[in-house]
């Protein structure tokens, strides 16, 4: 995916993805405007293949919410 995402260079998305301890990961997607920017990728196209199959628990997706950022995300400038 970060391979795919480095030459596709989709300047409206972010795309971080964290292993926790338990072995399970978090995928935390930014995306300003366009929303297939990153589903219309071949490489996303071929990890959520069989997707459900790979899973222990199922996907949950929610939307949130930056509340504070120090130098984590990048800054975001007023349009």
């Amino acid at each position: 995916m970060f391979e795919a995402l480095g030459e596709a260079a989709p300047p409206t998305v972010r795309y971080l993805v964290l292993e926790l301890d338990d072995g399970s990961f978090v995928h935390i997607v930014g995306q300003n405007g366009v929303s297939s920017a990153l589903t219309e990728l071949a490489a996303f196209k071929a990890f959520a293949e069989n997707h459900a199959e790979r899973r222990s628990t199922p996907a949950m997706r929610s939307p949130v919410k930056v509340i504070g950022n120090y130098r984590m995300l990048a800054d975001q400038k007023a349009g």
